[in-house]
């Protein structure tokens, strides 16, 4: 089984601003995908794995929502890694969101992504 078929929500690729604020940092940084259930960002200045954080950005398309969640840091890249196919994968941190403020965020970006794909299918 691939890694991407045991996501539990569709993830877009797209880039966008995000502001985050770790243990250790607060910065804006730029998002390469998202889905309901968390994020990709790309950064040099990464947590460790478990440390709690929260992330604020505006999403969507023509009705564009502030949100605003808690998460958790699930993985990290320290460097730039080759993929083995000629790509660079930046360094960065892969969050788990755990909160929504508000909490029909989740919905909200879960259903944009949807509709997204199925413009693309």
């Amino acid at each position: 089984m691939q890694w991407e078929e045991k996501r539990k929500y569709k993830r877009a690729y797209i880039r966008f601003p995000v502001e985050y604020r770790g243990k250790s940092f607060w910065q804006v940084v730029q998002a390469q995908d998202i889905s309901a259930g968390g994020m990709f960002i790309a950064t040099n200045k990464i947590e460790l794995p478990q440390t709690r954080v929260e992330v604020m950005f505006t999403f969507g398309n023509d009705e564009k929502r502030l949100i605003h969640a808690e998460g958790v840091v699930v993985w990290n890249r320290p460097k730039p890694k080759d993929d083995g196919k000629g790509n660079v994968l930046p360094a960065g941190m892969g969050i788990m969101f755990t909160k929504f403020l508000p909490s029909r965020s989740q919905n909200f970006i879960k259903d944009l992504i949807e509709k997204q794909g199925e413009k693309n299918d």
